[in-house]
């Protein structure tokens, strides 16, 4: 069994798009899904899928425009995680390829700590795109954590952290990193700012004025961004 941890929280449109995406992977197995959501109004789901379970987790006090409460709200997700889960870390605005639960199922045997590399990231407002050359870790969006490695992520995720996933792969020695383009890290989207670079105005890539890009990098899913 996988278990998803998700922060969420007033971004309505981005979760809807997560929902699909999660709708879509192709792993057959049982997983259970930790929705922790802060937002002042709670997100709107209508997920249901067999073999599935969602576990939803209101933290309070809810998010405020301004903070950052990334950290807190994924270490209340991991409070539902048990040191034998396989805890796969899933943002709620991102895109995920059908098969990248089934890469994950694949693969987290290998380590205990595991991602794929150079990061994708898109931005939808200013249609930017830009591969980044991050060989020696995984974003956030794309690692999955099982064993001493979660006991590692509490550890991280304490108020004032910033980059979560660099603090978790330069601490954690049993990693292992794999190909595959299974993630694509959107930014820009409705509702709720994200904190990562992608979504910061200086933010500078290739330009993408007719998404062709973006189709290149997920295909027909982008019909769902424009």
């Amino acid at each position: 069994m996988l278990t998803l941890v998700t922060a969420t929280g007033a971004r309505p449109q981005a979760w809807a798009l997560c929902e699909r995406w999660m709708a879509a992977q192709t792993f057959a197995g049982p997983v259970r899904w930790v929705i922790v959501d802060d937002g002042p109004e709670p997100q709107p789901i209508t997920f249901r899928r067999a073999g599935w379970e969602l576990v939803l987790i209101r933290p309070a006090p809810f998010w405020r425009p301004g903070q950052n409460t990334q950290a807190r709200n994924l270490s209340k997700g991991l409070e539902a995680v048990g040191r034998d889960d396989v805890a796969v870390l899933a943002e709620d605005d991102d895109h995920y390829a059908p098969g990248w639960l089934d890469a994950v199922a694949q693969n987290i045997y290998r380590a205990e700590l595991i991602g794929t590399p150079r990061a994708r990231y898109y931005n939808i407002a200013t249609r930017i795109a830009r591969q980044l050359n991050n060989a020696g870790h995984s974003s956030l969006c794309s690692t999955a954590i099982r064993g001493k490695a979660i006991d590692t992520m509490r550890r991280i995720c304490k108020p004032g952290v910033k980059f979560i996933d660099l603090s978790l792969w330069r601490q954690h020695p049993s990693k292992h990193l794999f190909a595959g383009d299974y993630v694509t890290g959107i930014k820009g989207l409705p509702g709720r700012g994200g904190i990562g670079m992608g979504h910061r105005p200086e933010f500078n890539g290739t330009p993408d004025p007719d998404f062709k890009i973006l189709r290149q990098w997920i295909g027909d899913d982008t019909e769902f961004y424009l």
